[in-house]
């Protein structure tokens, strides 16, 4: 019987993360990160599903004059939102540094 290594959701979530931010193939990604390439796809493609049902088709509206005020808040929570994705991403990275490091001290 074979024995199957188990990931994490977080290390999943961070090599499909890393693949999107990156111009490397699945492959190589798959073989820096230390897991097969099939299952490296099958996280992108999962990934993918999950991220089609939440962009769920919105209705066409004309965009109405918004007051300074208006945009003022907008502008601010949009930025709010930058910037937890921008913290988000910096996670992101540090956790793959540290996966890429324990395989690398894994494979010698």
């Amino acid at each position: 019987m074979r024995a199957y290594k188990t990931h994490t959701e977080e290390f999943r979530a961070e090599a499909v993360a890393l693949y999107r931010r990156t111009d490397r193939s699945i492959k190589q990604l798959a073989e820096d990160l230390g897991v097969n390439h099939w299952t490296l796809r099958y996280w992108v493609d999962q990934d993918e599903m999950k991220r089609k049902k939440k962009q769920a088709p919105r209705a066409a509206v004309a965009p109405a004059k918004e007051t300074a005020e208006q945009r003022l808040a907008r502008l601010e929570r949009e930025n709010a939102k930058l910037h937890r994705e921008n913290e988000q991403l910096r996670m992101d990275r540090e956790i793959l540094k540290k996966a890429a490091a324990f395989f690398a001290k894994e494979s010698e």
